[in-house]
């Protein structure tokens, strides 16, 4: 398709008894310029109402009617969701919690994935909706399950993790030494004796917590790659996405985006939940981040696969969108480098869970609303900028952001236990820099460096195997990489290395850190940095320095005039240490040097004007840049020379060549 795709999740199961109402939603979606829908979802129920007794002829006609008026489906398979039937006569297909429960019928995503009976029926179901509308002229993606996550502790999934352990350490001798387990008399002399984490069982080893993590990360992975291949058999090119929802799923979404042809989000910011009423900068930066992410999974356009045209149903307050908010968020993701603005969800079930989650058609049926106004207006937008679609994003800049670092944090227990914040510190980094005008690519560790010419990892507390090597390398070639506090402490299994942090990288950075201090909620340390004094905040490296040249000092508390910042050249690249968590206003400052020095060219060459966020997209040597003003009052931004006034939540699109 030569143009964006507009719609989301329809759910005409839920009608099947008013045809009238089918038809009228087919009106209304071509008056609002939808050209997609997503069937499928949690149809599994209306699919099989018993046990191998199927009918499809409901979704026969809704995918005939949809590609008639010149609709296109996304498909999806049903595995988040089963019927009631099948855990009645199969319960073992639930979900046993950490507290070796098993869960009853009801709610989704809660299957285990072990179960060789729930993957048969979904391997069934799967290939039965495959080869009935594969070939079918509206299908244009299919979308595997929904917002997967979480875990199971039964029996089957214990034999299965304590098989993973054996592949990874081959011996109890090596996982003994890896999980320091003669700690609190945790040695393992049997694999039968290892149990997955529990809240009334085992949290102290953390090797054994960050496993079963990754462990189960592998599994989810495996069962969506199961799905994935039986499609196969039947639709060998159609593209095959599942939504991601959160970073903290319990999915590596960097082994997950392997597995898949395009990567999809489900984006739901809290806009106007702020204490500041003027401005969602805030809101707009982590909505940013997560779009960035998941668009460098691929390094390709991904697929906003939902969002509310008004409100939530879940959110602590549930917020209408306040006018010209819902244009303006749909077009950051197309910023971002979406090629959709997709809802969840197109009009709004009578009962159920969500039958007061936003819709573009509420419960009154009307397109008399305002909701339904502005939704056809990103209709229209969408169809004023279709050359856009497919466009890439080149990024000279990237940040790393890596999941096992995420787990194993949440898990230590050190620094300030009521608060780690490792998103929160890596948004701050990332807020600095898009603050810089700059694309900004979010990476792991293990992916390609070569192709940055800055690179900022925040927390990086974990390094896997080869990490320290490949920082190495990337500053000896000509990189210029910023690690930031507490970073290089730990293996892959979170076993502390012997020596002075960062582990392997002394010699490169010139320093050593001897020890972190962690400060209360109301304590700060000042920094200075070019005769201006900035906060350090929650954790102060202690550094050791060697050769490095030292860019700000400590200026409080036993450890003023230590080193806090830090630089050293390494072979063609310079290696840069910043010891502490420190505030925005630094980071903006110090990574706009470092931006100027490095050479990268910047989006548009002017300081970060209040709460406009610039964004650039790039096809056939044509630049699209994207001004969005996210504040409830005039901002003016100057590019290439000239001003543009941008009004309230107002965006605009600057085409150069």
């Amino acid at each position: 398709m030569n143009e964006f795709l507009h719609g989301g999740d329809y759910n005409p199961d839920q009608w099947l008894k008013r045809p009238e109402i089918l038809e009228e939603d087919i009106r209304l979606m071509k008056k609002a310029g939808v050209n997609e829908v997503s069937l499928g979802i949690f149809s599994w129920a209306m699919y099989e109402p018993e046990e191998d007794v199927y009918q499809f002829s409901w979704m026969d006609k809704i995918m005939d009617a949809m590609y008639e008026n010149g609709i296109k489906v996304i498909l999806a398979t049903p595995s988040a969701a089963r019927p009631a039937w099948m855990v009645k006569k199969y319960p073992e297909i639930m979900r046993v919690n950490e507290k070796r429960e098993r869960l009853l019928y009801g709610d989704r995503e809660n299957y285990c994935c072990s179960s060789e009976i729930y993957r048969e029926k979904v391997k069934k179901i799967d290939g039965m909706i495959a080869s009935r509308y594969a070939k079918h002229p509206a299908l244009i993606m299919w979308h595997l399950s929904n917002e997967m996550y979480g875990e199971c502790h039964c029996e089957k999934c214990q034999n299965k993790f304590r098989e993973w352990l054996k592949k990874k350490y081959k011996t109890l001798e090596n996982l003994n030494e890896q999980y320091n387990s003669a700690f609190w008399s945790h040695t393992f002399y049997s694999w039968d004796e290892i149990e997955s984490p529990s809240s009334i069982g085992d949290q102290a080893v953390h090797g054994l917590a960050l496993d079963f993590s990754r462990f189960y990360s592998e599994l989810n992975i495996d069962f969506l790659e199961m799905e994935k291949k039986e499609i196969r058999k039947y639709c060998k090119h159609t593209p095959i996405t599942t939504n991601m929802l959160s970073l903290d799923c319990g999915i590596d979404y960097s082994d997950l985006g392997k597995i898949l042809d395009v990567t999809s989000w489900d984006s739901y910011p809290l806009w106007h939940c702020g204490k500041d009423k003027t401005s969602e900068w805030k809101e707009a930066v982590k909505a940013s981040f997560h779009y960035d992410y998941c668009r460098s999974l691929k390094k390709q356009p991904f697929y906003l696969m939902e969002s509310t045209p008004s409100n939530t149903n879940w959110a602590a307050v549930c917020k209408l969108k306040r006018p010209g908010m819902h244009l303006l968020s749909s077009m950051q993701a197309i910023a971002s480098g979406s090629d959709s603005v997709l809802y969840f969800q197109w009009r709004q079930g009578k009962g159920g869970y969500e039958k007061f989650h936003g819709a573009v058609v509420g419960h009154s049926g009307s397109e008399d609303t305002r909701v339904f106004r502005d939704v056809c207006q990103v209709g229209d937008e969408l169809k004023k900028i279709a050359e856009i679609k497919g466009a890439g994003t080149i990024s000279k800049v990237a940040i790393i952001f890596d999941w096992p670092n995420l787990r194993a944090l949440k898990g230590i227990k050190g620094l300030k236990n009521n608060k780690k914040d490792f998103v929160e510190a890596l948004q701050e980094y990332y807020e600095a820099l898009i603050k810089n005008y700059v694309n900004v690519d979010i990476i792991s560790q293990r992916d390609d460096f070569s192709e940055y010419q800055l690179i900022v990892a925040p927390m990086l507390y974990l390094f896997e195997k080869d990490t320290d090597k490949r920082i190495k390398a990337y500053i000896e070639n000509g990189g210029n990489f910023v690690l930031g506090v507490f970073s290089g402490i730990v293996n892959e299994n979170d076993l502390a290395f012997e020596c002075f942090p960062p582990y392997g990288l002394q010699d490169v950075f010139g320093l050593c850190v001897e020890e972190t201090d962690a400060l209360c909620e109301d304590e700060f340390n000042e920094v200075t940095y070019k005769d201006r004094t900035y906060h350090a905040t929650d954790y102060c490296d202690l550094i050791r320095n060697q050769d490095a040249t030292v860019v700000a000092e400590y200026g409080q508390d036993f450890y003023k005039g230590m080193p806090v910042v830090t630089k050293h050249t390494w072979g063609k690249g310079t290696a840069v240490y910043i010891g502490s968590r420190m505030n925005e206003e630094f980071l903006y400052e110090f990574l706009h040097d470092m931006i100027q020095e490095v050479g990268i060219e910047r989006i548009c060459d002017t300081p970060y004007i209040s709460d406009i966020m610039v964004k650039q997209r790039e096809k056939k040597g044509i630049k699209y840049t994207f001004l969005m003003n996210f504040s409830t009052e005039q901002r003016v931004i100057e590019v290439e020379h000239q001003q543009y006034v941008l009004g309230c939540y107002e965006y605009k699109i600057i085409t150069t060549k």
